[in-house]
């Protein structure tokens, strides 16, 4: 009978190295070496070597999310995949591209403009993140709420085990079912069930049309009641971006937009005459004559301004709180608004809050357990995707264990039994 099971390796007992020479893998750890694959075949070779050395291996890309999740566990290598960048097929009559996972979602869109066409996912500093990095963060932006998930937009992938093995899911076709949950299962990972190296995705073509509706308010109250009404509209928004004073300032400074204490971003995206129409529906609903409308190219610059605000390097800590569209809106009511840069996407429930001042950890230590509190009292939870090193285990960066935690741990040991994939980056003992 054919013996399908692993080959034994023994594991070698590696220390952390004392310089940063073999390059960084986030929380002030260092590589042993940085190995920089390019090619599928390659990589494969290096996985399967590194690990019979003992390595952890630690897939990085545009190293825009090096810090993200828990600190790394096991001495080990950093996976350098951005010499994977090919665009492997493109038949743009059936809407989908297949790429290397290296590839930039800046120069994804770019290939993909020469034909009309776009990938509907938004990501922080797009010109540095890889495709198998936002995947395997789950990252997303504004215009998630009618456009989707990055998990939507996948219909196959190819990824490598931890033995050194290349992986299929999915396919190249919309309606290819075969292994389709794969794809989801390694989305929003942290790179811990195996390292992407190629992606199919699901494309569209380019709006002819694209406009922000930027509406102040004074107080929180009326701001959810525009929200309440637009429950109903008959518009049909793409994006619906709650913002506080300080994110406002920090968003609409460069175009001279007014702030007040809470504005409402809402975007649209269609043909030209459905776009106008349902500008002009947004004024009558709101009933208001004040609101400020910034249309195609004119609104690009804000468009991206609301992506890469959700990564704001500068601030020494970030949460974000999922919750049910209602309950975000009580959520921020429990916010200091002068302390935290807020950014809510509000049709989707997501509160995402930037430290503003010099981060004290006696005293933002226990503002986090309240907020942590209020997100699991309305049914939702927090993390941290920004946090010094040294508060990480103290703050929780993945918030108080679930059940879940154990039904992905089991995952991960049916995937990954010997563990040596971006150990401790993830949840429980991932």
């Amino acid at each position: 009978m054919l013996d399908l099971s692993p080959p034994v390796i023994e594991t070698i007992a590696l220390n952390w190295p004392e310089t940063s020479a073999g390059g960084v893998l986030g929380d002030g750890r260092s590589a042993s070496a940085t190995d920089r694959p390019s090619s599928l075949e390659e990589l494969c070779e290096i996985v399967a070597r590194r690990v019979g050395e003992g390595h952890a291996l630690y897939p990085q890309g545009g190293a825009t999310a090096l810090d993200y999740g828990g600190i790394p566990r096991r001495p080990g290598v950093a996976i350098d995949l951005r010499g994977l960048a090919r665009v492997v097929d493109y038949p743009a009559a059936d809407m989908t591209i297949t790429i290397e996972a290296g590839m930039t979602l800046a120069a994804l869109q770019k290939t993909l403009g020469e034909q009309g066409q776009r990938l509907t996912l938004e990501a922080p500093l797009a010109d540095r993140a890889t495709l198998g990095g936002i995947f395997a963060t789950n990252a997303s932006g504004p215009r998630r709420f009618g456009l989707g998930r990055p998990r939507d937009q996948i219909i196959g992938i190819r990824y490598v085990d931890g033995e050194g093995r290349a992986i299929k899911g999915g396919g190249r076709v919309v309606k290819n079912v075969a292994g389709y949950d794969l794809p989801k299962l390694l989305t929003g990972s942290m790179g811990t069930l195996g390292i992407i190296a190629e992606l199919t995705l699901k494309v569209r073509p380019k709006p002819e049309a694209s406009a922000l509706a930027w509406v102040r308010f004074r107080r929180l109250a009326d701001a959810a009641q525009a929200l309440d009404r637009l429950n109903t509209s008959g518009t049909r928004p793409v994006a619906l971006e709650l913002l506080n004073a300080p994110t406002a300032r920090k968003v609409g400074g460069g175009a001279g937009l007014p702030v007040e204490e809470w504005v409402l971003v809402v975007g649209f995206e269609d043909n030209a005459a459905s776009v106008a129409w349902q500008l002009d529906r947004l004024t009558l609903e709101l009933g208001r004559t004040d609101l400020v409308f910034l249309k195609d190219n004119d609104s690009a610059p804000l468009w991206s301004a609301l992506v890469d605000s959700q990564a704001d390097e500068d601030a020494p800590l970030t949460f974000a709180a999922n919750l049910k569209p209602s309950a975000a809106l009580v959520f921020l009511g429990s916010i200091d608004a002068a302390r935290w840069a807020i950014q809510t996407h509000a049709g989707n429930g997501i509160v995402r809050g930037h430290f503003q001042d010099e981060a004290n950890f006696e005293e933002i230590a226990p503002e986090v357990d309240r907020l942590r509190a209020e997100a699991v009292r309305l049914g939702g939870s927090l993390t941290l995707p920004r946090c010094p090193t040294g508060w990480k285990d103290r703050l929780k960066v993945w918030g108080n264990p679930r059940a879940d935690w154990a039904i992905a741990e089991k995952v991960k040991k049916a995937l990954d039994p010997r563990g040596v994939l971006n150990p401790g980056r993830f949840v429980g003992v991932i």
